[in-house]
């Protein structure tokens, strides 16, 4: 018990230093894509729809969705935590900050919905219910992967160049490592129950 609440105080330390300005940063970059998302699907809601049906196209694929065409807790939980993997491993690679395109795309996704739904006279009321029961815990996760993404491509590119800032590959991954374990597999966890159990219920009951 003692050794979990170390760990936990470990991350809140990382938590406070430059890793918070990061995660802000993210979050800002978030918002302008859903923003920029939302405006195409407005202007151009044939267009979002057909990138909205091959996303979901992608989903039916991944294992997300069972044979009997319901959200699988199971599929659900795995293709989200590999996402949220991915999105925080694309940070070995130095100078190109590829965690950066997962944080766009999906925010664009977000908001090319919430446009076409505008466009095609749809209440946002019923967007708000698909996404904001599970986005409580799927967006943070999403920032927290991001963000550790970042950092460690910035680390990277220090290593590379030779930057005295650079910290021990071994002690950022550390770090990154107790932020995967203790915040975003927990997030992932929570988004998935809700989003096969819950959110389902909030949008019969608004539609």
């Amino acid at each position: 018990m003692n050794w979990i609440k170390e760990q936990f105080s470990l991350m809140g330390r990382f938590l406070g230093g430059g890793f918070r300005r990061t995660l802000v940063m993210c979050a800002v970059g978030l918002a302008l894509a859903a923003v920029a998302g939302f405006g195409i699907g407005v202007m151009l809601p044939q267009r979002a729809a057909q990138v909205l049906g091959d996303f979901m196209a992608q989903i039916q694929e991944s294992g997300v969705i069972s044979e009997e065409g319901a959200l699988s807790v199971a599929g659900m939980l795995m293709n989200n935590w590999r996402a949220m993997l991915v999105s925080a491993a694309y940070g070995f690679v130095p100078f190109l900050f590829l965690p950066v395109i997962s944080l766009v795309m999906n925010g664009l996704l977000l908001g090319l919905l919430a446009g076409l739904f505008q466009a095609e006279g749809t209440s946002l009321l019923v967007y708000a219910a698909g996404i904001l029961p599970h986005g409580i815990f799927e967006l943070p996760a999403l920032l927290f992967s991001v963000a550790c993404g970042v950092t460690l491509c910035v680390n990277m590119c220090r290593i590379v160049t030779g930057n005295p800032e650079k910290r021990p590959l071994l002690e950022m991954l550390e770090d990154l490592l107790r932020v995967m374990v203790l915040a975003v597999a927990p997030l992932t966890v929570a988004a998935a129950f809700v989003e096969c159990y819950i959110t389902p219920v909030i949008m019969g009951a608004v539609m």
